[in-house]
């Protein structure tokens, strides 16, 4: 009976779809746990013939598939929502996406800080391996200092890419959870985690809850990383003008643009010469023009694009 459901969106990623999929047996556990893959690919199914070949071998977990017609993340994990929701000794549903694979104590550290502080979502954290050599610089902008969120209370979880959430969250709500006006653009779950939290649902971290993600050579780069900042800004300012958390204002957050173009700007030009210095300046100011389009009504389709394998 299925206490734990681990669901896995995949969009052809065969190859690093498995290497998930072969750790999770893996996994330290004392619940039973059941997993699902939402396989966004309608033509080709790679993601359901990994999981169909797996079957055969005798793989470790009961192990299901679904094929998701309509293109975009929204939809898929949804799919890995509704999944759950129609099983009813599901308790958790926890996600990890397609391109991470789970340390074995990962499950484990993620219910045992749900247990400990009564949280309605947990998250963990992603610990990202690059395909090819990028400098320091900007191997630090992409992995966040973790050593700064011990496990405890935590004001926000963000990402879905290593989450726990209880199950009756789902259940008190109607479809669809994750909101299809995101499907191509991603930011899906942070719309979704921003709602928890305005509804006052108690959030927390396990700091030895962690995965990996590897970074393909495709995003292995200055240039996609700008790139990625100006997604941020404009799905982070998409949400803001839906969800209005308390503090966000056309006038805050027009005086926060100013003051961090300033920044971008001066980075830019009096330390042009600096590889990080530029580099920062211009990661910054990508997201500011985020921002901008944002707020002129632009959307960016971050997920129009296949990165991996």
């Amino acid at each position: 009976m299925a206490q734990v459901i681990i669901g896995i969106p995949t969009f052809r990623r065969p190859l690093w779809l498995e290497r998930c999929l072969r750790a999770l047996p893996d996994l330290q556990r004392d619940r039973d746990v059941r997993v699902v893959v939402a396989d966004n690919d309608s033509d080709q199914r790679q993601g359901m013939a990994v999981c169909e070949r797996l079957i055969t071998e005798g793989y470790g977990l009961p192990l299901t598939s679904v094929v998701v017609e309509k293109r975009g993340i929204s939809h898929t994990r949804n799919a890995l929502v509704a999944a759950c929701v129609a099983d009813p000794t599901a308790e958790f549903l926890v996600m990890i996406d397609d391109d991470e694979w789970p340390d074995p104590a990962w499950l484990a550290a993620l219910l045992q800080v749900q247990a400990t502080y009564a949280a309605d979502v947990v998250g963990g954290p992603v610990r990202r391996v690059f395909e090819t050599t990028v400098p320091d610089y900007v191997v630090r902008a992409n992995q966040p200092d973790y050593k700064k969120t011990p496990t405890g209370p935590i004001d926000l979880v963000d990402a879905t890419s290593n989450i726990l959430f209880r199950a009756d969250l789902f259940r008190s709500r109607p479809a669809p959870w994750f909101d299809p006006e995101y499907a191509l653009m991603g930011g899906e779950d942070k719309d979704l985690l921003v709602s928890l939290k305005l509804e006052g649902r108690r959030f927390a971290w396990a700091a030895d809850a962690i995965v990996s993600e590897e970074l393909p050579a495709s995003r292995c780069s200055a240039g996609w990383m700008i790139k990625r900042a100006f997604w941020v800004g404009n799905t982070d300012t998409l949400i803001n003008l839906k969800r209005r958390p308390p503090g966000f204002s056309f006038a805050t957050e027009s005086a926060k643009i100013v003051g961090a173009l300033a920044v971008a700007l001066f980075n830019m030009t009096i330390f042009a010469w600096h590889p990080r210095r530029r580099f920062e300046g211009a990661r910054l100011g990508a997201r500011v023009i985020g921002k901008l389009v944002a707020l002129m009504g632009g959307r960016h389709a971050e997920y129009s694009v296949i990165h991996g394998r």
